[in-house]
């Protein structure tokens, strides 16, 4: 019986006429499926950066705030570590004018489990880059008559004032220099826009006004993760304390509170 191989040839012919076929409908541009994916690794870049600027950068100048403190410790006089019974309510003695970038001192804040802020004179990103709290160059200086004011970041470089939310009246800072400490107490806190920058003057909101008490302001982005809005918290003076006296009784528990 003789065999023939038709039928395979016509299968084979019909088999090739198939391929190029479905080759086209594989090689045609998807423009949903391309924007999809563009989507996916703009989102990713995203991310990226997110977490850079919001963990890496603390890990970055963790250096900064070290070196900052234990250079301020240094040129400082001595902290006996003991609480002091010297409180003073009379007028501190003034620090004297810092050139940009100097460090002034170091803010203790009970409340952030005792944390401890290098605070460097003016406001410039490469300033609060470091990691560092900004003295704004035209506020009183620590202690003075007027408002002294501070900013720093929330998040990102530091998030030093990350928790500035749960300060609450009453509540305790403390603006270390090196002869004495400041002590202030909250008085309020509000959001406001960021072109509102009347939060600073010396006497707060109120233009052209004689200032008569020993005020502090801190400020700093809102929400926690945007910048749309500043947070700010208004604080009073209530007493210092020589630093050769020891510390104050409101940083008792946070160890040897002498520069962190």
């Amino acid at each position: 019986m003789i065999q023939t191989n038709e039928p395979r040839k016509n299968m084979s012919r019909k088999t090739q006429q198939a391929r190029p076929d479905k080759t086209k409908r594989r090689s045609r541009f998807d423009p949903i499926a391309a924007f999809g994916e563009l989507l996916i690794i703009v989102g990713l870049i995203f991310g990226l950066f997110a977490f850079w600027d919001v963990f890496v950068t603390d890990w970055q100048v963790a250096n900064y705030n070290h070196e900052a403190l234990s250079s301020f410790q240094k040129n400082t006089k001595s902290c006996p570590n003991r609480i002091s019974q010297d409180e003073r309510k009379s007028a501190p003695p003034s620090i004297g004018i810092k050139q940009e970038n100097e460090t002034l001192g170091a803010l203790h804040v009970p409340k952030w489990n005792y944390m401890v802020i290098p605070v460097k004179e003016g406001t410039t990103q490469l300033i609060l880059n470091t990691g560092a709290a900004g003295h704004y160059a035209t506020t009183a200086l620590p202690g003075q008559i007027g408002n002294f004011s501070v900013a720093a970041h929330r998040r990102s470089f530091g998030s030093n004032f990350r928790r500035i939310d749960v300060l609450k009246p009453g509540d305790t800072v403390v603006m270390e220099t090196a002869d004495e400490w400041l002590v202030y107490k909250v008085r309020n806190h509000k959001i406001v826009r960021p072109t509102q920058s009347d939060v600073i003057l010396p006497v707060p909101e109120k233009p052209g006004e004689q200032p008569t008490e020993r005020l502090m302001t801190m400020t700093t982005c809102n929400p926690e993760y945007g910048n749309w809005e500043r947070y700010i918290v208004h604080l009073e003076f209530d007493h210092w304390v020589p630093r050769k006296s020891g510390i104050p009784k409101e940083l008792a528990e946070g160890g040897n509170a002498c520069a962190g």
